[in-house]
Parts: C-alpha cells; sequence; structure tokens
C-alpha cells in the first residue's frame, strides 16, 4: 500500500486502466473462444449428420433402384447389396475429407465393420434408448483428439432381404452367412441394425478455431485496447492535464508569493469549476495579501518612526522586533538580535528578578503591566544606560507575544 501511496495520479490511473482492460478482455475473449468452439463443434455436428444422411439415402437409393430394375442380387454383384454400396461410397468419401465414415453394428458380417469399445457402447446406449438418435461428442482415439457421431441405422422394408428371415434371402446369402452361423438374421422393420459412425479429427477443428479465435482475438482486443486508450486520453486532457497545471501554479506561488496569475478555465465540467475556485480563491487571497503588505508596511512605519524604543519578544523571551530607535540606544542591529533572549539588553538584577527578566515577565499578574518600571539597560559595548520600559500583552490566541516601550532616561529626564 506504500508503494501505491507514493505513485503519482498519472500512474494509478494507467494501472487502473491496465487493469480494466484485463478484467474486460480476457473474459470476453474467453466467452467469445467458447462460442466459437461449440458453434465449430456444432458444425462438425452438422457435417456429420449430413454425412450420414447422404449415406442413409444411398443405401435406400440404391435399394429402390434394385428394386425398380427388377436385379437380383448374387455373389457377382454383392458391392451392389446396398448397405455394402453405401459403406464404400462413405469410405471414398472418407479419403477426400481425412475422416472415417462407415456402418458398424454388433450384429455383424463383415469383420472391417466391427464396432470399436466406443462405438459397442454407443450401439448400446441407441439400442436402449429409442428416443436417442444420434451421440455426438469430443474423445480420443489411440492418444489422438477427435470428433465422434453416430447416427442410429434403422430397419426398412430393403434389410429385410438380407437380414430379415433366412429363409427369404438370396442362397448367395445364405452360402455367405450360413443362418446357423450368423447373427445377422431376424431383424424387424424399425429394429436399430446399427450406426453410420464419423470420425472427424480434432486437429481440423482445433485449426479452424485457432484461426478464428487469432482473428477474432485481434479485433476484440485492437477494440479494447483502442477504448481503453481513448479513455486514457480524455482522461489526460480532462483530468491530469488541468490538475498538473494547477499543482505547478500552487508551487509557483508558493515560492513567489504572488498571487497575479490565472489559470485558463479547460471546461465548464467539475474540473472547471474547481480551476474557477481555485483563480477566485488566488484573486482573493492575492487582495488579502496586498492588504496585508500595506498594512505590515504601515506598521513597520510607525513602528521604525517611533521616539521610542519598542521590542517584541515570545513568551520564551525570544526577540522577534527590534525598531530604529532601540538600535540607538542598544548599539545593536536588529539583524543581531532577531531570535536572541530578551535578557541580553539589561544588567541582571538577581533580587528582583531572580529567574531573569523574560521569565518573571511570562508569569507577572496583570497590575504589574499597568506599571512603568525603570531598568538598567546593557549596550553592545556593556556600557549600562537607565531606562523606563511599559510592557504590554498582545494576545492572538494560539501565540501570545509582548511589546516593550522603553525610553532612555538621561541627565535631563524628569
Amino acid at each position: 500500500m506504500a508503494i501505491w501511496r507514493n505513485l503519482s495520479l498519472r500512474s494509478k490511473i494507467n494501472i487502473i486502466l491496465f487493469l480494466v482492460l484485463v478484467v474486460l478482455l480476457v473474459p470476453r475473449l474467453y466467452l467469445q473462444y467458447r462460442q466459437q468452439q461449440d458453434l465449430l463443434l456444432a458444425e462438425a455436428v452438422e457435417k456429420a449428420r449430413i454425412i450420414t444422411a447422404e449415406a442413409t439415402r444411398t443405401r435406400e437409393y440404391v435399394s429402390q433402384q434394385l428394386k425398380i430394375g427388377h436385379v437380383e442380387l448374387n455373389s457377382d454383384r454383392y458391392g451392389l447389396i446396398p448397405v455394402v454400396s453405401a459403406n464404400r461410397i462413405g469410405q471414398l468419401v472418407a479419403k477426400d475429407l481425412n475422416y472415417t465414415i462407415r456402418h458398424t453394428s454388433n450384429r455383424l458380417r463383415n469383420q472391417a465393420n466391427a464396432p470399436d469399445s466406443y462405438e459397442q457402447t454407443a450401439l448400446r446406449r441407441l439400442i436402449e434408448d429409442r428416443n436417442l438418435h444420434h451421440i455426438a461428442e469430443r474423445t480420443t482415439v489411440d492418444g489422438t483428439p477427435v470428433f465422434r457421431y453416430l447416427q442410429a441405422a434403422y430397419v426398412d422394408e430393403s434389410c429385410l432381404e438380407c437380414h430379415g428371415d433366412p429363409q427369404k434371402s438370396p442362397a448367395f446369402v445364405r452360402e455367405i452367412y450360413p443362418p446357423e452361423k450368423d447373427s445377422s438374421y431376424h431383424y424387424r422393420v424399425g429394429d436399430v441394425i446399427g450406426a453410420v459412425s464419423v470420425v472427424i479429427p480434432m486437429e481440423q477443428i482445433e485449426r479452424q478455431l485457432s484461426a478464428s479465435f487469432r482473428n477474432t482475438m485481434l479485433t476484440t482486443s485492437g477494440f479494447f485496447v483502442a477504448l481503453v486508450v481513448c479513455f486514457g486520453i480524455l482522461i489526460r486532457k480532462a483530468v491530469l492535464n488541468p490538475l498538473h497545471n494547477l499543482a505547478a501554479m500552487i508551487v509557483t506561488i508558493r515560492k513567489t508569493g504572488h498571487f497575479t496569475e490565472r489559470l485558463p478555465v479547460p471546461a465548464q465540467d467539475e474540473i472547471g469549476e474547481l480551476v474557477n475556485g481555485f483563480n477566485a480563491m488566488s484573486e482573493e487571497l492575492g487582495a488579502k495579501a496586498a492588504q496585508l503588505e500595506e498594512s505590515e508596511k504601515r506598521f513597520r512605519l510607525l513602528v521604525e518612526s517611533s521616539r521610542d524604543a519598542i521590542v517584541a519578544f515570545l513568551p520564551t523571551g525570544q526577540l522577534f522586533l527590534f525598531n530604529r530607535q532601540a538600535e540607538k540606544i542598544f548599539g545593536y542591529s536588529q539583524r543581531e538580535l532577531l531570535g536572541e533572549p530578551l535578557d541580553r539588553l539589561f544588567v541582571p538584577e538577581p533580587d528582583a528578578y531572580s529567574e531573569g527578566l523574560s521569565a518573571f515577565i511570562a508569569t507577572a499578574k496583570e497590575p504589574w503591566f499597568k506599571g512603568v518600571h525603570l531598568l538598567k539597560g546593557l549596550r553592545k559595548d556593556q556600557s549600562q544606560v537607565r531606562v523606563e520600559m511599559y510592557v504590554t500583552i498582545v494576545d492572538t490566541g494560539d501565540r501570545p507575544f509582548f511589546t516593550a516601550t522603553l525610553r532612555e532616561i538621561t541627565s535631563g529626564s524628569k
């Protein structure tokens, strides 16, 4: 806290502006990053949904065309089996997109379509929850971050030819997949036969996210930095510079004692009111200082022109006024005696003033101040002079002082 108190206002404002920039910018960038991340993941889901929809439509289209054309499936036309053709087309598309697209099932015929552990779990969830039609989430494959999407595939009439009653299946299918050994028969319309599985490397998504976020970060950071800079410039012009000018003016007045200069009013706002108030106060102080200076000048002229010696001293006895007539009587200049004790001007009289004259005066009662007292003065050359002294108390409230009027007693004096 001591360091903070010792910082200049400009430094404090710069630190506060920096902290405001950080407080506003960091959460904003984080939220934008999350929004863009969610947006890209939503886009990945949409892409995967489109891919699975195309794979499903491909299978349905091939099945429809086989029926329209009365094409009989056999071992030579194995590639025309709807699910097989859809799977192979998906693999070709996957090469172009750097994705993995395939059909998988827990009751499979082609071991190449065997589900991995993740797909096995997802298939069980799709089978158990008929309201769940797809699963999309981020996970890893062999330690590599990926985005996975599984869309449930449901049995329709075209599927039953190869996966329904084995007795109605084509002979070549029963020959390749004997009913007693194959679990892919006995499906009914509406059953979950498997799923279209899409795997998208997160590297692609993260690359898009990084590029998008970089642009967003530059744009947002630039906006906030420009906002803070403009705000800082406004504070400097509207607050700091007028305050600096005000402080400089106060220092100048303290050094010179002149109240003649005025500060320009920057604007008719709170700072302007402060400057106006300072100018008004400076003008009043200037007028009072001029009056005080004139009064002091008159007082000094009065004191210096007095035919009597006048000295003024504090309750401690220290002299702070020694007029010209006092210089003539005692032979000292005012400069020599300022700050010196009053007792230096008088011959010690232990019988009358055992603790010294100034100490006696400081504790004297009111009647003593009403009389004129005869004393032996001591000149600078150590010669003595008889003087009459009349002392008055000047009560200023906080620090009273005494004035002594002295008159030399000569042989002709009465």
